[in-house]
């Protein structure tokens, strides 16, 4: 067994919105999941955000290319798309996966979004019974650190979003959102987000969704949007001053024909925060449209970045410590077969010692047997304990560990 196997296979933010798009696995997790299974991989987890498509694997035997051979087949790419994938194993692997949970890997630094998506993607996994005992500790890990990041380095205290970024921008070009009229499309997480900010900031907010009980709910929630027939979406469209469409459709849901039908000529600032993209974007070459999509919010990201500095030291260290405590788990485990036999062991002495005992003295009452049994007990515990604890700090620092048990010779 050995750190390195734990490897990841993705392709992150570093590459434009029209490739990772064609990697998104939205719902189809569940399925890929079970094809990985199907290639005999023991452990997998997917996290698929909007910025991100990255499998996380722990195998002896399957390989980076394995895992690009899968996303290939998966996804009807062409060959040529190898080379925008990128590959880590071991403590870098698990540095990342920490950092990822921890905002530090997102555009919007320290978002809240991207630890909840963590989660899910371990649970997915092991719901389709994929995610054992490596990748299990990984995720939880990474989780837990996660949260600390948050709780403890003030990353919480700035805009946490894509959503909220997405409402900064919007106000930025129209520099005061009271009374204009937004339309948000989409009643997830990151729709909820867009209209709450909106609402703040003094906008008419209409909300729709293809699902019409999920806007009667979100009404309400929030009694002061209006709901939106899915099918008038166009009409609503050309009405308004801003559009933030979030949904999780596998196409685009505003089509450039459709849309320019209905479009009057007025000022539309449009925000696609989507992944896949909603919005055509050649929309954005119509006069008088401004369309800006996941990749436009980047610079906005930055200057809240640059105010949070001190957050990110602080931030990295705590992941970096866990990355230690991680990689002095994983060398622990690899002794675990050893400290088992040493406590079967343990017993067995303890119980050979006290038959051994009992049948000298004589006149022993049932309390006198228990106490006897538990000295033993806690004697034999003790000894194990202490031959347990150089076991494990020798796992630390060596690869290999010879040592004997009843005279034999274990090798790690």
């Amino acid at each position: 067994m050995n750190v390195n196997d734990i490897k990841m296979v993705g392709i992150d933010q570093g590459t434009s919105i029209e490739i990772r798009e064609r990697v998104a696995f939205n719902k189809g997790v569940d399925s890929a999941l079970n094809a990985l299974k199907k290639d005999d991989l023991d452990e997998a987890v997917i996290l698929s955000t909007c910025h991100r498509s990255e499998i996380y694997f722990f195998s002896e035997s399957k390989s980076f290319e394995d895992i690009i051979d899968f996303y290939i087949r998966y996804f009807n790419l062409d060959d040529e798309f190898r080379k925008y994938f990128y590959c880590i194993s071991g403590l870098k692997a698990v540095e990342h996966i920490f950092r990822v949970a921890s905002g530090l890997e997102s555009m919007v630094l320290g978002e809240d979004q991207i630890l909840g998506q963590v989660k899910e993607s371990l649970m997915t996994s092991q719901e389709n019974g994929i995610s054992g005992k490596i990748l299990n500790k990984l995720f939880r890990d990474a989780i837990s650190i996660g949260k600390k990041v948050r709780t403890e380095t003030g990353l919480k205290n700035y805009s946490s979003s894509i959503s909220h970024i997405a409402v900064k921008f919007v106000e930025n070009v129209f520099e005061d959102l009271k009374g204009k009229n937004a339309f948000v499309i989409g009643t997830g997480e990151m729709g909820k987000i867009a209209i709450r900010g909106l609402i703040l900031k003094g906008a008419n907010v209409s909300v729709s969704n293809r699902t019409y009980s999920k806007v009667q709910k979100l009404k309400s929630e929030m009694p002061d949007i209006e709901i939106v027939p899915y099918l008038d979406k166009y009409e609503q469209i050309a009405k308004s001053d801003i559009v933030i469409s979030a949904t999780n459709a596998p196409h685009y849901t505003i089509s450039y024909d459709k849309f320019y039908s209905v479009y009057n000529g007025k000022q539309i600032c449009m925000v696609d925060i989507a992944m896949p993209r909603d919005i055509d974007p050649k929309i954005g070459g119509i006069h008088g449209v401004k369309l800006y999509s996941i990749d436009d919010l980047k610079r906005t990201a930055e200057e809240n970045r640059k105010k949070q500095l001190n957050a990110i030291k602080n931030a990295e260290e705590i992941v970096l410590k866990g990355v230690s405590e991680f990689n002095n788990w994983f060398k622990a485990i690899k002794v675990e077969p050893h400290i088992k036999k040493i406590n079967i062991y343990s017993d067995e002495i303890c119980d050979r010692e006290f038959d051994k005992l009992v049948n000298k003295l004589e006149k022993m009452t049932d309390k006198d047997r228990e106490n006897i049994k538990i000295s033993l007990k806690r004697v034999a515990e003790k000894m194990a304990n202490v031959m347990i604890k150089h076991l494990k700090d020798d796992a630390l620092v060596m690869d290999e560990i010879s040592f004997c048990i009843d005279g034999s010779e274990v090798k790690t």
